[in-house]
């Protein structure tokens, strides 16, 4: 401040007073950000179940085409092979698994947690009937509750136990085919022989009566001739009436 004074000083007593520069410095220039690309959003595998090696264990196909075989978190089967139930519970998450899209959540070295595709826990589901068992405390109230409605496993012929052999199969009923029927052969219809009249007693011939014919007969009034009467033969009862020389 004290130079700019002496300055001004110096201008009056010269006549010009010192100008400032009132020149703009250039204004900093910014370089614009770099830009970065949207980085994608990896697509979510989906796994479809395609073979059920027991109610617990199953081998499954990803989306990307790899192959994994998953067993569930938290529970254990209730048999297998020979054991009791185990042909049960094979069975049933067989039809229940295979084919289907299913949801794997956390994995660790035990297992895995699988949803179905409508949302519901496939543990939670195969404990509350019967055909798993659970192998955690969080499942441990659903098997309570299956063990007290004897669901599934819990029922007989098992009753909770897999050292009980399985119940053997369900026979068919043989059936016998009725022995032919043999129809006796029908009876001959019964023979109808026309009624002969019954035989004419011999002519009364003690009398010596005899006529040769009706006219005869007539001639002698003796006609109609009844049978017993002197001169009736058959040979003069064309209608065999018992009556002879009436027409």
């Amino acid at each position: 401040m004290a130079v700019f004074g002496v300055l001004f000083v110096l201008g009056a007593i010269f006549g010009k007073a010192p100008q400032q520069d009132t020149t703009a410095a250039p204004a900093a220039t910014t370089s614009a950000a770099p830009t970065t690309s949207a980085i994608p959003t990896p697509v979510a595998v989906t796994y479809t179940v395609a073979t059920v090696s027991d109610a617990a264990t199953f081998e499954t196909l990803g989306s990307d085409g790899t192959r994994k075989t998953v067993h569930v978190l938290g529970v254990v089967t209730t048999g297998a092979g020979t054991d009791c139930f185990g042909a049960e519970s094979l069975a049933w998450a067989g039809t229940k698994l295979t084919g289907t899209v299913i949801h794997l959540g956390a994995e660790t070295a035990e297992g895995a947690a699988v949803a179905l595709a409508d949302g519901q826990d496939y543990a939670t589901v195969a404990v509350q009937n019967g055909y798993l068992k659970a192998a955690t405390s969080t499942l441990g109230v659903t098997e309570t509750a299956a063990r007290q409605a004897a669901s599934g496993f819990w029922g007989p012929p098992c009753n909770g136990s897999v050292s009980l052999p399985a119940p053997p199969a369900p026979q068919q009923p043989t059936t016998v085919p009725p022995a032919p029927s043999t129809k006796a052969a029908p009876k001959p219809p019964a023979r109808t022989t026309a009624k002969e009249p019954p035989p004419a007693p011999d002519p009364d011939t003690s009398s010596g009566v005899y006529y040769k014919n009706c006219a005869a007969a007539r001639a002698a009034h003796a006609a109609p001739l009844h049978i017993g009467q002197p001169g009736y033969r058959p040979e003069l009862d064309r209608d065999h009436d018992g009556v002879a020389c009436d027409t």
